[in-house]
């Protein structure tokens, strides 16, 4: 059983048992969407619908379709507007944060230093509340401020999965991030098609009960 849903628990070795296995089996789309996020991912821009594009390859590869170039494009100009919602706040928090600190750093003045903490704070929360948009996204297909609530939704009526799905992805980031070629090549697909299967897993509990 990966979700426990009287517990409130994730099996993680389970899921990621489960996600590493549909990605070898379609090991060319992951590392083909891995590389394409990391070519993409850093014109900003491009940054959330190379995401939603991802996410939804980790959707073929979790049904056994081919993704092909097609549904790619498609995707990728269907969630084009919608997939930038989450990055608006998240660069602006992050801009707040740089540029307080940079003053901390500059005058000494404390006000500045909190106003970084707090700026970092809010980035924590609000990743995480978002943590699912994109699979809710990508499956849904709902505008950009139904998915957002839903998600928000998700994080509160599976908090503890929650916290661990986002550890656990990190650490997926960080121990591939450890190779720069590993992650270039695996690392995007992999959190994907993971992020994607807890998704459906925990969405799917919540409408159980």
């Amino acid at each position: 059983m990966i979700v426990d849903t009287h517990r409130n628990r994730v099996n993680f070795i389970g899921l990621s048992k489960e996600a590493i296995a549909a990605a070898y089996r379609s090991l060319p789309i992951i590392v083909i969407v891995s590389v394409c996020w990391c070519l993409l991912a850093p014109t900003i821009i491009l940054l959330g619908p190379v995401t939603a594009t991802a996410v939804a390859a980790a959707g073929s590869v979790l049904r056994g379709d081919r993704f092909r170039l097609r549904t790619a494009l498609s995707v990728f100009r269907r969630c084009f507007w919608r997939s930038q919602l989450p990055l608006v706040p998240t660069f602006v928090l992050i801009d707040i944060a740089g540029l307080s600190w940079l003053q901390f750093q500059r005058t000494g003045e404390l006000a500045y230093g909190l106003l970084a903490f707090f700026a970092v704070d809010i980035l924590i929360v609000l990743s995480v509340l978002l943590l699912y948009y994109y699979p809710l996204l990508v499956d849904g297909d709902y505008s950009a401020r139904k998915t957002a609530r839903r998600s928000a939704e998700l994080v509160f009526g599976r908090l503890m999965p929650t916290i661990g799905l986002a550890t656990f992805c990190l650490s997926i980031g960080l121990l591939f991030g450890f190779t720069v070629a590993g992650f270039v090549l695996l690392g995007p697909g992999l959190i994907a098609t993971v992020l994607t299967l807890a998704t459906r897993y925990l969405s799917t509990g919540m409408g159980s009960e």
